[in-house]
């Protein structure tokens, strides 16, 4: 019976090594929404995706927070405002110089 149990356990936890968290409003009982974590199976270009907030994060800090970036494949896109053209050029050199990049199109980002 444990050996089962722990078989299960460990299968468990290899699904969730391959999922990632996404956050999902939900209407609750009484006033207001909550937000909380889902677990969502990860594809490459969530992980991507995440990859690239992370080093707009790292490099950027709190400028970055205007910016979205969507990933298809290979291609990055940014969209989103950041207040300066200084800004807008390190955005976009973040971005392709993270693994995995091949294109970032950046058209839908200003400077506002």
């Amino acid at each position: 019976m444990q050996i089962k149990l722990i078989a299960a356990s460990l299968l468990t936890v290899a699904a969730l090594a391959a999922c990632t968290t996404r956050p999902v409003t939900v209407n609750t009982p009484g006033p207001g929404e909550t937000t909380v974590q889902v677990p969502v199976p990860a594809n490459p270009n969530m992980l991507q995706t995440d990859d690239v907030r992370a080093s707009l994060d790292t490099a950027l800090g709190t400028d970055a927070a205007g910016i979205d970036v969507k990933v298809d494949g290979t291609t990055v896109y940014l969209t989103g405002h950041v207040a300066t053209q200084a800004l807008h050029d390190q955005a976009v050199s973040v971005a392709q110089g993270t693994p995995g990049v091949t294109t970032v199109v950046h058209t839908g980002l200003t400077v506002q």
